[in-house]
């Protein structure tokens, strides 16, 4: 079996970075020791004191009031999600007759590679991905299991700081990866969710929100309760080796099994929910409901990136990220601060890298979109998102390149390596570094791999999380 770990000496390392005389020590850079094994549970109050439902993040994550990327709310609107590529956007963006070609080509040039049996596309390799494809999800979730109200004892109650902890206990133990939570407000959070919901290459159904008691779908409309105030998104990991083989078709599949095992997660918190007592509206197909980045952001999970999608302490890109409203009370998170947007100015290595010319090289974010497929009242890098999903087509790829999650400095490792936890402290708090860091990453070689077919000779972890 291959090894798939790369080798340095701590003393390389820190003089690659400007530091061989520091003497860091792995106790001073606040290296975590290994978590010791769960006790038994028995029931909700030991899981809502579990040590699962606290986050356990190093200390130069910080809790700010305000996201890092700078947010108009007055400007923002709910977003019609048929607008984004994914949807309809990249028709209205290329026109029928350029969408009909680029199509034609993705699927002739998928097969071309098949036939050529050309490594990270070869029969074995497309099966992967498409094994890997999600179950099916809902708005209102399944519907199985007794409610407090059919078992005739009242519904369960506790603090929004109690609940936090018991969802965060359970999600954990179903495979989430990151869990937070966002209270949605009118005049901000709320304006996150969608106007009209994922349908796919279709207009989706209306999502109103309405005074009403319960949850309900129609073809054409989906009703969310006022009362259900409170969010919940969390994030599924992606394996590690495999973004290493990107671009590839190799690499569509941590984000086809994020989504199987989201598919999973989220039947299993909706019956949950609804046997305390209360309701889970799911996503009916994923990137439904609202915008997983700003939420995310908003909960407390990670910071916007040059890239547009959110980057975590813990994993860098390398995550998928899902959401869920309920009527649940929940003690909400804040937006935090370890770096990111100041390290994106400078860094670039996605912009770079990006074989689409798609990503925005400049080095000041900008308010202006780039066109209706995105949301007004950000100030990020906005992506030129036909560029990147032309590519993706004509490559042939099934879905994304994800070539950006790949080389990100931040997506290397598990942050518990005494490597990484020293690259995210000081991207944390010594900027002045960030332009070696980003040198250093590219010396070291890290991220995007010339061969793709070592990937089935690697001994790998359960699910390729390292």
């Amino acid at each position: 079996m291959s090894k798939y770990h790369s080798t340095l000496s701590r003393r390389e390392f820190l003089k690659t970075l400007g530091l061989g005389g520091a003497g860091i020590g792995a106790t001073a850079l606040g290296v975590a020791a290994a978590p010791k094994l769960a006790r038994p549970v028995h029931d909700l109050d030991e899981v809502i004191s579990s040590s699962l439902a606290v986050p356990n993040r190093p200390s130069y994550v910080k809790e700010v009031d305000k996201p890092t990327i700078e947010v108009d709310w007055t400007q923002i609107k709910r977003f019609d999600y048929s607008n984004v590529m994914w949807a309809t956007g990249f028709q209205k963006a290329l026109g029928s007759t350029q969408f009909d070609l680029v199509s034609k080509a993705q699927q002739g040039n998928r097969l071309l590679r098949l036939k050529q049996n050309k490594p990270g596309y070869t029969l074995k390799d497309d099966a992967f991905v498409n094994a890997s494809i999600s179950a099916a999800v809902s708005f209102l979730g399944p519907q199985s299991n007794s409610t407090p109200a059919d078992l005739g004892v009242p519904r369960y109650e506790g603090t929004p700081e109690e609940n936090a902890r018991m969802i965060r206990s359970f999600m954990r133990f179903h495979g989430a990866a990151q869990v937070g939570f966002v209270q949605l407000d009118t005049d901000t959070t709320e304006k996150l969710l969608y106007s009209y919901d994922n349908g796919g290459s279709t207009q989706g159904p209306k999502l109103t929100i309405a005074d009403v008691d319960q949850p309900s779908e129609t073809k054409t409309e989906r009703i969310v309760p006022k009362k259900a105030r409170w969010v919940i998104v969390y994030t599924i990991r992606m394996a590690d080796e495999l973004m290493r083989r990107a671009p590839t078709q190799l690499v569509v599949a941590p984000t086809m099994l994020g989504y199987s095992l989201a598919s999973r997660i989220q039947g299993s918190l909706q019956l949950f929910l609804r046997g305390l007592g209360y309701m889970g509206i799911g996503e009916a197909r994923f990137n439904a409901l609202g915008s997983a980045v700003g939420l995310g952001i908003m909960a407390g999970l990670g910071e916007h990136s040059r890239a547009m999608h959110m980057i975590t302490p813990e994993y860098g890109l390398r995550q998928r990220a899902f959401k869920l409203i309920t009527d649940l009370p929940l003690a909400p998170g804040k937006p935090v601060d370890f770096g990111v947007m100041r390290f994106c100015r400078v860094c670039k290595k996605c912009s770079d890298i990006c074989p689409a010319k798609a990503i925005n090289p400049e080095t000041e974010p900008s308010w202006a979109p780039n066109g209706d497929y995105q949301q007004t009242g950000i100030k990020s890098w906005h992506r030129i998102e036909p560029l990147c999903l032309t590519y993706i087509k004509q490559a042939g790829y099934s879905q994304g390149c994800i070539l950006c999650f790949a080389v990100c400095p931040l997506s290397k490792g598990k942050r518990e390596t005494v490597y990484q936890d020293l690259i995210r402290r000081t991207i944390a708090t010594t900027p002045v570094f960030d332009r070696a860091i980003r040198k250093m990453d590219d010396l070291l070689g890290n991220g995007q791999r010339s061969d793709p077919e070592t990937f089935w000779d690697l001994d790998l972890p359960p699910f390729g999380w390292d």
